[in-house]
């Protein structure tokens, strides 16, 4: 007798195993490699992705959408319930018969699983995977290097303020600029992971870059290779370990294989992955600023107006290793506030839907999630309302596209990464125009999606959708 799933409805905490056991018998406990998280999804690596039910699952409570991409299903429920109901399945996971706990399992097959990813949307997969457990740290450094900018520059915090006799922005700095110094540790170790190899072997990798005596060496200097050379390091010492170790003699191995890897691997690592990281990342920097030069607001346009079908995928984290390399060449990356306005598109479309439609349960899903919408996270909005009618999402991409086009014209940047949506304006070069350029967004993504509009029988498919990318 089949189990019966809970129905869509008022998630609560309560609830959350629930939904964990119900999502483990949809997809099958076995089958799942791995289960992870970023801010609004759980993503799970499958044996078998293509045998799961996604109209099961789309039923699950909480689901708002589902979306398929090679080897790993991502479950969409928004910002909160992701994190907690991923805990939920580790746990469910752990205790049960089959299927790892949080970390995924590096089996021979997982990692050539993952090295047969196709293509762009494979690499950009592993760039995700390797930056999306980093985001909680790059979010709150990030945020707290923009509101110390923000205070400096309108004098509420000055060299002298002091909070108890200890200068308070010493200390705003600290907590703001650890992380980003030595995040090249955490790149590399994540990178290492993802091409097979042990993370510990990654976060050499990503010290090697930023070695104090590193100044002691003609032409180096600790962090030339930057955060590219920290990903390619991370990735090659991983994958020099895994193939080393294929190779070696049980018998010592366990000694062989990390001296081996270390030393040859190191020695590439310096002479070679280190300049080649120094010109990638010089090569962005300069490309990314010449590309807006030249192309301005139509650059800015096809960027903004292609960045929701990339959230949509599942493939949007791979932009962060280029926002930090921006970062670190210019002082701030002009691509954040651009493609920040693709989430603003979507809330104009969407709150020309909710003008519209004469569904009542519809206008609820919008009006839920709305707010989180406009703080910076649109997968609610695109999969409860505006990717299921159709013509609103196409309506979203053009209205980010207007803002996309301005802001481009305007040149402004973020000194530092964080959340987009309104909160961003505490991180850009310039407040005023970042929320012209927000208010634009939505004024076009409402206007269009209006004229356009949509076929009120679709509403209904509205509660959650499935979508696969292979």
């Amino acid at each position: 007798m089949e189990r019966d799933i809970p129905r869509r409805g008022c998630v609560r905490v309560a609830q959350e195993e629930s939904i964990a056991r119900s999502i483990l018998d949809v997809v099958g406990r076995a089958n799942v490699r791995s289960a992870e998280h970023c801010m609004t999804r759980l993503r799970l690596e499958l044996v078998d992705a293509g045998s799961v039910d996604q109209n099961q699952l789309k039923k699950i409570s909480g689901v708002k959408g589902v979306v398929r991409t090679g080897s790993q299903l991502q479950i969409i429920f928004g910002p909160g319930l992701a994190e907690r109901v991923t805990a939920a399945v580790a746990s469910e996971l752990k205790s049960g018969q089959g299927g790892p706990a949080q970390a995924p399992a590096r089996t021979q097959s997982t990692i050539e699983q993952k090295a047969a990813s196709p293509g762009v949307r494979g690499f950009l997969k592993k760039i995700a995977n390797i930056f999306l457990p980093l985001l909680p740290a790059i979010i709150g450094s990030g945020l707290i290097i923009g509101l110390t900018n923000f205070f400096v520059r309108i004098g509420w915090i000055t060299d002298q303020t002091t909070v108890a006799g200890v200068p308070l922005l010493a200390v705003l700095q600290v907590l703001g600029g650890t992380f980003l110094g030595f995040m090249h540790i955490l790149v590399g170790m994540n990178a290492a992971r993802e091409y097979g190899g042990p993370g510990a072997i990654g976060a050499l990798a990503g010290m090697l870059l930023i070695a104090p005596s590193l100044q002691n060496i003609p032409n180096m200097a600790p962090g030339r290779g930057g955060i590219i050379g920290a990903l390619i390091a991370g990735a090659f010492l991983g994958w020099l370990y895994k193939t080393v170790n294929r190779r070696m003699p049980d018998t010592i191995s366990v000694m062989a294989t990390p001296f081996i890897t270390v030393l040859v691997g190191g020695a590439v690592i310096l002479f070679v992955v280190q300049p080649i990281g120094f010109y990638a990342s010089n090569w962005i920097a300069t490309g990314v600023k010449a590309l807006l030069d030249v192309g301005g607001p139509l650059v800015g346009a096809v960027l903004a107006g292609t960045f929701l079908p990339m959230v949509m995928l599942g493939i949007h984290q791979g932009t962060v290793p280029i926002h930090v390399e921006l970062i670190n060449s210019l002082g701030n990356t002009p691509l954040l506030p651009i493609l920040a306005m693709a989430g603003a598109g979507q809330v104009g479309a969407s709150l020309a839907v909710y003008v519209k439609t004469r569904d009542r349960e519809l206008r609820q899903i919008i009006l839920s999630a709305l707010p989180v919408g406009i703080l910076g996270i649109g997968e609610p909005l695109i999969y409860g309302v505006t990717l299921p009618l159709g013509r609103p999402f196409i309506a979203a991409c053009l209205g980010g596209a207007v803002g996309g086009a301005f802001i481009a014209v305007t040149k402004i940047g973020a000194l530092a990464l964080g959340v987009s949506g309104v909160l961003l304006a505490f991180l850009v070069t310039s407040p005023v125009l970042y929320l012209l350029g927000i208010l634009i967004s939505y004024a076009a993504g409402f206007a269009i999606a209006y004229v356009m509009g949509f076929d009120e029988s679709l509403a209904q498919n509205s509660r959650t959708f499935a979508f696969t990318a292979d």
